[in-house]
């Protein structure tokens, strides 16, 4: 006799985010941004692993402002006008950031 047992398991993505940063992220945006030829087009094919999260907002109003995340879109038109905001965040807290 067969029987089936279903686990249920909660894993707190916060922290799998925190592990990912800390452990892979660095390595992971680079491939990433060579697949992608981010450095050809604006590095004239030179590269580097990013070690500093940038944390990126393009200021609309008093108080507004969008956050670029990875693979979202702001077209020129949206930002032409517009200030862009950047924080070099160094934390372990990443769950203040945006959230």
């Amino acid at each position: 006799m067969l029987f089936h047992c279903i686990i249920a398991v909660k894993i707190p993505l916060i922290d799998v985010e925190k592990d990912w940063r800390k452990e892979s992220a660095a390595k992971h945006i680079e491939t990433v941004a060579r697949h992608y030829g981010i450095y050809q087009d604006l590095f004239d094919g030179d590269y580097f692993t990013p070690l500093v999260d940038l944390y990126i907002c393009y200021d609309y109003e008093d108080d507004l402002v969008t956050p670029v995340y990875y693979g979202n879109r702001i077209f020129p038109a949206e930002v032409a006008h517009s200030e862009f905001i950047f924080d070099f965040i160094v934390t372990d807290d990443i769950s203040s950031v945006f959230f």
